[in-house]
């Protein structure tokens, strides 16, 4: 190669380098002008410009949009969007940007089939077939693959299409049963028949119906019916149940001892639809002398059944007939005819229930056995006069007399009552006893017409703390001759409660004829010279002291009880208008009246789960305050005052026992809970007490 050529090899590689290298310049200046708009676009817009979704589904969060950095929409839709394209305004780092929303729907309907039966008059639409029908698109065309013949009676399976706008299908299965007759009419046992008309499924009418028999109907279980519709015959079932258990008493049974006894001996009534047998839950011991409580069982065709307890004695004795009475059995009576020095009732017996019962006595030191039959042949004592009452305000008939007889009484008038006549009418009344025994009597009924307002008790002025709700009808009460304890209204519209002051309120109570009565009272509202939290730190160093963990409710309420009455001297003075100061002024001070020291009580006894209610005396010259507490088993009186005036000490008592001391525990019973009856028994407040604890465990799922 010459030289000429050589350089021109070389120039055109050259050249060929030259270009490529500006080629290579250019692309490297592309690929990063690229890399700076791509950095740029994903630094200033980080935009997804479009988004897919399901139709049905929420607006997608803005994220969704934007890959980082804060944005929201400018304007979100308020409603579920519809299929297609939708456009959207976004705001990111304060510049407006514009998207779009793509709502399609791919997912089919979809339904639960349903079982349906239908008239052969009746052509049901195919969605009566489905249920739960769901789909995101509200435009959901139901159809049949087949429609049934409706006009003819059979089973029909029945498949239903769906098939949503955006043309998604799916298919659902159901039943469709075709009738003149329904399949079953269900009666109770010993009802009335059917009427035909109840055993089609429509408006037909019945040419002809099988009998429907009495036994039929007394008897449980599907019993054929046939009907005859337009020249054709359809069958339907009678269903007969069962489902109320029978009626049933029992009674007590002499026997010799190797006499055979039927469960059907010991039965004194029974009642019900469908046949019955009795049968033993224990059966009677034939080896026994003793008195035997036995167990019957009686059950009807149903499958119910009753249980009743009878009685039973094994003996050759012969029973003695008496008239039953209130008085108790003398030994004289068990043994007319005999012979015998000394005779006693191991047990007091009083006769006072009909029946045959075993009575035991110890004659001349040897033990007896007596049959007594008390029978109830006498009718009760019947005592009527006039009576005075109130138009339009019935009363009952053992209202309007007096009555009395050894077994539980019913009275009922005979004659209608005008409840609605004023001045006096008479009026026949019957009382029957137990034992079927009946008294009659007539009655003067007086009736007036309702003038007196009512009476308001309890209403006086009142002292709350600030801090505490107001409970404004506690101890207030309204009565009425005519209509009795009534409803009271109080306006409470001059209670500042946000302020400490003395306010008027006014309670209004309105009978049934319109009149009222009215009273205002002062409701005081102050800040306590003491705190709750205060006085809760002196109380619980007290529980600590005198409680342990062994301790019932009822072991609590005596231990506050004997605290209080030895921890607080008498002294005639108190701050009434403050029960928290005064019981911190027991605690500190150690003395104080009754108000005082039941003050006291009353912080410590809420510190348990007692129930606690502030009483004060009515009807004295003079005041005095103690509480009401119930544990459990009723209201009961709490009085711990140790006073000169008394030393009773009145701790869970009731108002037999607070009589020893005359009108000193008076009180206003009308607004009250009603105390007990019977004296405080520490053993059943603590059954009770286990009681609840277990239930409330059970409630909780405790061990």
């Amino acid at each position: 190669m010459d030289k000429m050529e050589e350089r021109r090899v070389i120039q055109s590689k050259t050249k060929l380098l030259v270009q490529r290298g500006i080629g290579a310049v250019v692309v490297l200046l592309a690929l990063s002008l690229f890399g700076v708009l791509l950095w740029g676009s994903v630094r200033y817009f980080g935009m997804r410009p479009v988004v897919v979704q399901e139709l049905g589904e929420p607006l997608p969060e803005v994220s969704a949009f934007c890959r980082f950095g804060d944005a929201e929409y400018v304007a979100a839709p308020e409603k579920a969007l519809r299929l297609g394209w939708h456009r959207l305004a976004v705001s990111r780092n304060g510049r407006l940007r514009t998207v779009y929303l793509l709502v399609r729907d791919t997912a089919a309907p979809a339904a639960i089939g349903r079982e349906l039966t239908v008239s052969t008059k009746v052509s049901p639409s195919p969605d009566k077939l489905i249920e739960r029908l769901r789909d995101a698109d509200d435009r959901v065309r139901v159809s049949y693959l087949e429609q049934p013949d409706f006009g003819t009676v059979g089973d029909y399976p029945v498949t239903v299409l769906l098939e949503d706008s955006s043309g998604n299908q799916s298919s659902v299965d159901s039943l469709l049963h075709i009738r003149v007759t329904v399949d079953f009419v269900t009666v109770e046992a010993g009802g009335e028949a059917p009427a035909p008309e109840d055993f089609l499924s429509d408006d037909y009418a019945a040419e002809a119906i099988s009998e429907i028999t009495d036994d039929m109907l007394h008897t449980p279980g599907d019993h054929p019916v046939t009907l005859t519709v337009e020249g054709r015959e359809y069958a339907s079932v009678l269903r007969v149940v069962d489902t109320v258990p029978p009626k049933a008493s029992a009674q007590t049974i002499l026997r010799e001892p190797d006499e055979l006894i039927e469960p059907e001996d010991f039965l004194a009534f029974t009642e019900d639809e469908t046949a019955l047998t009795a049968s033993y839950v224990n059966a009677p011991d034939p080896k026994s002398r003793a008195f035997q409580e036995i167990q019957i069982r009686v059950t009807d065709a149903g499958g119910n059944h009753t249980d009743v307890t009878a009685g039973l004695l094994l003996t050759h004795a012969t029973p003695v007939e008496i008239e039953a009475r209130t008085a108790p059995l003398t030994p004289a009576e068990c043994l007319a005819g005999t012979e015998y020095t000394d005779a006693v009732l191991v047990k007091e017996f009083i006769p006072s229930e009909t029946g045959t019962f075993a009575v035991t006595l110890q004659v001349d030191g040897t033990p007896e056995l007596a049959i007594v039959a008390v029978h109830d042949t006498t009718p009760p004592v019947l005592t009527a006069g006039t009576v005075s009452g109130y138009l339009a305000h019935p009363l009952e008939a053992k209202d309007v007399c007096t009555v009395s007889d050894v077994s539980p009484v019913e009275v009922r008038y005979i004659d209608p009552v005008d409840w609605d006549l004023l001045g006096e009418q008479t009026v026949g009344i019957a009382a029957t006893d137990a034992s079927g025994n009946e008294a009659r009597a007539s009655v003067v009924l007086r009736l007036r017409a309702d003038t007196e307002p009512p009476v308001l008790y309890g209403v006086k002025t009142r002292y709350f703390y600030l801090d505490d709700p107001i409970s404004y009808l506690t101890g207030v009460a309204a009565r009425d001759a005519a209509d009795g304890e009534l409803p009271i209204a109080v306006d409470t519209s001059e209670v500042d409660t946000t302020r400490a002051g003395s306010y008027f309120v006014r309670y209004t109570a309105t009978d049934a004829a319109g009149n009222t009565a009215s009273a205002r009272a002062l409701i005081v509202l102050q800040n306590s010279k003491v705190s709750t939290e205060k006085l809760d730190r002196y109380v619980q160093r007290i529980i600590r002291d005198i409680f342990t963990d062994d301790m019932t409710l009822g072991d609590k309420v005596f231990a506050i009880y004997d605290y209080v009455y030895t921890h607080v001297r008498y002294s005639a003075r108190s701050d009434k208008t403050d029960w928290r100061r005064e019981a911190l002024r027991a605690i500190q001070k150690g003395k104080g009246d009754c108000f005082t020291s039941n003050s006291l009580a009353r912080a410590l006894l809420e510190q348990t789960d007692a129930e606690v209610i502030s009483m004060q005396r009515t009807g004295y010259n003079t005041h005095h305050y103690w509480l009401l507490v119930n544990v459990g088993t009723g209201w009961y009186h709490f009085d711990a005052t140790n006073s000169r005036e008394h030393h009773y000490k009145c701790c869970m008592w009731t108002d037999r026992q607070c009589s020893v001391k005359g009108a000193f525990w008076r009180y206003e019973k009308s607004i009250c809970p009603e105390v007990a009856t019977e004296r405080f028994d520490r053993a059943a407040a603590a059954a009770v007490e286990a009681d609840w604890v277990a239930q409330h465990r059970a409630d909780n799922g405790d061990d």
